[in-house]
């Protein structure tokens, strides 16, 4: 199902309140982006994998609703 940008909204701004639901949405909405870039020498490096999600996590804290 494609989400609308009003959706999309809605669920950032659920998950910048702490619901761990929305942020779980979220990471499942771009897992296929963020297993594309935690691939080295082709590889996947769970390291970088766990980074990128961590960072993902705080910017969502970190955007101003």
């Amino acid at each position: 199902m494609k989400m609308t940008n009003e959706q999309f909204r809605e669920l950032l701004i659920k998950a910048q309140a702490g619901d761990n639901e929305a942020m779980t949405d979220i990471l499942e909405m771009y897992m296929p982006l963020i297993n594309k870039h935690s691939y080295v020498n082709g590889k996947l490096d769970e390291d970088l994998r766990q980074n990128i999600i961590l960072e993902i996590l705080k910017s969502i804290k970190n955007i101003a609703p």
